[in-house]
């Protein structure tokens, strides 16, 4: 349980509701398996702080799945499209289309009917891979994998300008205080580390790769803007470059595989639009 992440506060609670069985027989956790023995644990909706995911299913739009396993979906989120719903009455977001892909496949994990979890997010305006939990269990444990960047993420992005080589930006983000939605380089903000390469020129415009050490809200459109390439269609951080969209792509999600010794990397095909 401590090599899969499973978090204190539930381990605890199986323990102490005698959750742990082997060969159909309640162990404590001194218990030392032996080869050929059956371990069982009970886990319940109360051990999970997101127990319920009850994103109303939406069949109008299907989504591109990337990997899938019992645990995990990871898929390709169109540019434009919200993660979740932001009120009851919203259901054409990501997670409600993949709930309607789950209900269509009638889709099972361990046993009990597959629901969308989220994990991790992305800008409306922002294309590419999304890794979405299947059952509560996993949950805690992907978060960890990002809290300790077990997780990576690599994005790509088409920027004004010229670059070459590469770097890092370490630059902290806090609050326009003007509008909070939007993001600003602040000395009293949170820390934020960005790692950038140049990848290839066209034009007046350079494609770069970058890796996210912290994940702070809009932290690459901020940062670029705040290196002097901002992204290209970047509306609120880069205005004079237009594009019909953002051009900002997540292109691989590395992450290890939940239960197993197994690290998975996952990739988006890079649009178009982009290259």
């Amino acid at each position: 349980m401590l090599h899969w992440r499973v978090p204190q506060r539930i381990r605890g609670a199986v323990r102490q509701r005698q959750g742990y069985l082997v060969n159909a027989q309640v162990a404590p956790t001194s218990y030392v398996l032996k080869v050929g023995d059956q371990l069982a644990v009970t886990f319940l909706p109360t051990d999970f702080k997101t127990a319920v995911s009850a994103y109303a299913p939406n069949f109008a739009q299907a989504v591109t799945i990337l990997y899938e396993d019992d645990d995990v979906v990871v898929v390709d989120k169109p540019a434009g499209m919200k993660m979740h719903p932001h009120s009851p009455t919203e259901d054409d977001t990501l997670l409600n289309f993949i709930a309607a892909n789950f209900a269509k496949r009638q889709l099972m994990s361990h046993g009990q009917p597959a629901r969308p979890f989220m994990v991790h997010r992305l800008d409306r305006a922002t294309s590419g891979v999304v890794l979405v939990a299947k059952n509560p269990v996993v949950v805690p444990l992907l978060v960890s994998f990002l809290a300790d960047k077990t997780m990576t993420r690599t994005y790509c992005a088409r920027v004004s300008g010229h670059l070459s080589g590469s770097g890092t930006i370490d630059a902290p983000i806090g609050v326009n205080p003007t509008n909070a939605y939007l993001r600003q380089i602040s000395p009293a903000g949170q820390q934020a580390i960005t790692h950038w390469r140049a990848v290839s020129q066209c034009g007046a415009t350079t494609l770069v790769e970058l890796q996210l050490e912290t994940g702070r809200t809009h932290q690459l459109r901020v940062h670029l803007a705040h290196l002097g390439h901002g992204i290209v269609g970047d509306e609120w951080y880069n205005p004079q470059a237009s594009a019909p969209r953002l051009l900002l792509h997540a292109q691989a999600l590395t992450f290890p595989k939940p239960f197993a010794q197994q690290l998975m990397m996952v990739e988006a095909p890079i649009p178009g639009e982009l290259q």
